[in-house]
């Protein structure tokens, strides 16, 4: 009996959500941000809509906050929306983001002239209240952003 309560002990799952523990985790390493993003689309008109939340997990204020995607097709080339000459989406926040304050973002609608199969985070970087820009590295942007 002991050996089957054994793994269990140490398999169980942590306690709280998915996001309380990589909110948790990202100030124990101290990581400034955590960004839900929820793409909806509809594939038959390769529409692409980006819902995004971002939550300021620091003790000071950010005044600029942005995010950088691409949106590749099946072949991993970067696409550009009908209606625009360049393939960036921009999410950019303008108005101060306060300590554990979230903040949403809407991306889109945008049209692909072919149907779009993922979205690349090219950066997030954003400006603390004192002015200081940073850029979330690119070993930690996967840590920082919780696809849904």
């Amino acid at each position: 009996m002991v050996l089957f309560w054994f793994p269990l002990l140490f398999c169980a799952k942590p306690s709280g959500s998915f996001a309380e523990n990589r909110r948790t985790y990202l100030k124990e390493v101290g990581l400034p941000i955590l960004v839900t993003i929820h793409p909806r689309h509809k594939m038959n008109a390769k529409e692409l809509q980006l819902f995004i939340k971002t939550e300021n997990l620091t003790k000071d204020s950010i005044s600029k906050f942005q995010i950088l995607f691409f949106a590749r097709d099946k072949e991993n080339q970067i696409l550009i929306p009908e209606d625009k000459k360049t393939p960036e989406l921009i999410c950019s926040i303008e108005k101060n983001i306060q300590p554990n304050v979230t903040i949403k973002c809407h991306v889109g609608p945008y049209v692909y002239p072919n149907l779009w199969s993922s979205i690349q985070i090219q950066s997030i970087s954003f400006t603390t209240e004192n002015q200081i820009r940073h850029v979330i590295s690119e070993e930690d942007l996967d840590d920082v952003t919780i696809w849904l």
